[in-house]
């Protein structure tokens, strides 16, 4: 799942022009919404990458993740935006997650490390 999405998050770098307003996973009630509401967006590519259901958006720079049903962090959404400040990319991470608190933040720090490897490569 690693290689799709440092790809997928290049390749968004890489559109940083033209960007619409993104909603964050805070703006949906529960992850199943969010999955739901990006299904039926036009124009968004769905993928499965070892379990994780995987939507690139590319109208709002966003990648979102959601982990299969075995995951200890299920149900949750992991949205990442690459967006431009001043003259850097970075990356911004929403998380909705309804799982217990350890588990969520074990998430969050898998994310993390996953982001520092996008970091690294954007800066090649």
């Amino acid at each position: 799942m690693r290689g799709i999405v440092l790809a997928v998050l290049l390749v968004l770098a890489g559109a940083i022009s033209a960007v619409s307003a993104a909603p964050d996973a805070a703006s949906y009630p529960t992850a199943a919404a969010a999955l739901a509401s990006l299904r039926a967006k036009p124009g968004v590519k769905t993928s499965i990458q070892s379990g994780w259901t995987l939507i690139e958006d590319a109208a709002t720079l966003s990648l979102w993740s959601f982990p299969p049903t075995g995951h200890p962090a299920y149900p949750a959404a992991v949205q990442r935006r690459v967006v431009q400040e001043g003259s850097e990319l970075v990356i911004r991470m929403n998380v909705l997650c309804e799982a217990s608190k350890a588990a969520c933040d074990a998430l969050v720090a898998d994310f993390e490390v996953l982001n520092g490897r996008v970091r690294k490569e954007m800066q090649r």
